[in-house]
């Protein structure tokens, strides 16, 4: 990320706020002696574009407590995703946003206060929501890479997305060479569901299970992101077993805690090539819910 899209990226987290460069900057500084002293070795990769975004959120004059709090807490889901991208652990993730908690409280403004409040930043049950966002943050990039290079999705154990286009090639070949279209005798059924925040996990696994119930005749399941099942399934007498499934779902998922409304089970025909299958794939993806705070 170049110097303007940085600062694109600045402007954007702050939503309305006042920014105040000097106090970034200076927490900035104050971060890296504080990850250099906590055992940071590679000093050259330390800096990261999120890293500025956090210590602008961070330092900038906000309408109100509650709006610097949430401002802070997506500025570092942010920089945890990128920290996991740059294939940063996640013991080395936490002990920097321990350095940043230290620069936090030892870096007092012109009337000698605390230039950001250290609630905020890893202490009390305020704290214990940051470090929790952070390493969600963290897993869900280092978890979406080990999808997409092996055949297991690692949360919920269904196959993954790399399994998936490999099968729908095989799919496409064999329509291929039958002379027909793959949407002919095959299509997907999606499996969505909102759920928003860290306990997502368990009713993506209630899902698997319920399609695995429903599609048990060597249908392809696949996890798709953090709240989607696609199953690549045979056309023939697909409505009535989607609407199985959907009263599955609704039973199996009647008491699961963090899920938003009711789960959608829906089916989609197969586009004509397999790399349109696999932009539909994408689409599918992109279009799950963003993650909310979790404020408990």
């Amino acid at each position: 990320m170049d110097v303007s899209s940085t600062a694109g990226a600045v402007t954007a987290a702050l939503h309305g706020a006042t920014p105040r460069p000097e106090r970034a900057a200076a927490l900035r500084e104050r971060w890296f002696a504080c990850s250099s002293a906590l055992g940071w070795t590679a000093a050259a990769e330390w800096p990261d574009p999120a890293m500025d975004v956090v210590c602008a959120v961070a330092t900038a004059r906000h309408d109100s407590r509650a709006a610097h709090d949430r401002a802070v807490e997506r500025a570092l889901a942010g920089w945890a995703g990128a920290r996991a991208s740059a294939g940063v652990g996640l013991a080395e993730t936490l002990t920097d946003l321990a350095a940043l908690s230290t620069a936090v409280s030892g870096a007092p403004d012109a009337e000698g206060a605390a230039v950001v409040d250290t609630r905020s930043t890893g202490r009390g049950p305020d704290g214990v929501r940051l470090l929790r966002a952070v390493s969600l943050a963290w897993t869900d990039v280092a978890c979406g890479d080990m999808a997409e290079t092996a055949a297991v999705d690692p949360l919920s154990g269904l196959a993954s997305v790399r399994y998936l286009r490999t099968r729908l090639a095989e799919v496409y070949r064999a329509a291929r060479a039958h002379g027909r279209s793959a949407g002919d005798d095959r299509a997907l059924v999606v499996l969505a569901l909102d759920v928003r925040d860290w306990r997502r996990v368990a009713p993506l696994s209630i899902a698997g299970d319920a399609a695995g119930v429903v599609f048990d005749a060597g249908e392809s399941l696949a996890a798709l992101g953090r709240g989607t099942v696609v199953v690549l399934a045979p056309r023939e007498g697909l409505p009535e077993r989607a609407a199985v499934l959907r009263r599955l779902l609704t039973r199996r998922l009647a008491a699961a805690e963090g899920l938003v409304g009711s789960p959608t089970v829906r089916i989609v025909r197969l586009p004509a090539t397999h790399e349109g299958a696999c932009a539909l794939l994408e689409r599918l993806r992109d279009a799950e819910p963003e993650p909310e705070p979790d404020h408990t």
